[in-house]
């Protein structure tokens, strides 16, 4: 047990792009695109905006062990706990981990996964919204 302790590290995570105070921020923690695909995160924040300052807003998670992770955000404005869709298209913000995603359809985790190695990671997560 000690050497889990002693390997796990910190993820402090920037969060940009946020367009207003109202709501919370929902991230979920994967490790594979088997648990992204189904929505089974292995850990799962809730990040309030009462400290959001121009748009940002800095979390951290900690006490994870080396590995491959990936990270995956919803503002969920209307605070439902759920994405909320407008003709088929989120109606809300999203992001994920170090990655912008430009497309309609869903990312892979390929595509936004990191490893965690021996040392504490930065992760920066630009939101993006389909509507204003």
């Amino acid at each position: 047990m000690l050497s889990v302790v002693c390997f796990a590290q910190t993820i402090y995570i920037e969060i940009t792009g946020v367009r207003s105070n109202v709501g919370q921020l929902l991230l979920g923690v994967y490790t594979t695109q088997e648990q992204y695909a189904k929505k089974e995160a292995i850990l799962k924040k809730t990040v309030y905006k009462h400290d959001l300052v121009n748009g940002t807003i800095t979390t951290k998670i900690e006490g994870l062990p080396p590995g491959t992770y990936g990270i995956a955000l919803m503002d969920d404005e209307d605070m439902n706990w759920e994405m909320a869709f407008r003709f088929f298209l989120p109606a809300e913000g999203f992001a994920f981990s170090n990655y912008y995603h430009t497309k309609y359809s869903r990312p892979l985790f390929d595509d936004f996964k990191f490893t965690l190695g021996d040392k504490d990671e930065i992760v920066v997560m630009k939101l993006r919204y389909l509507y204003d």
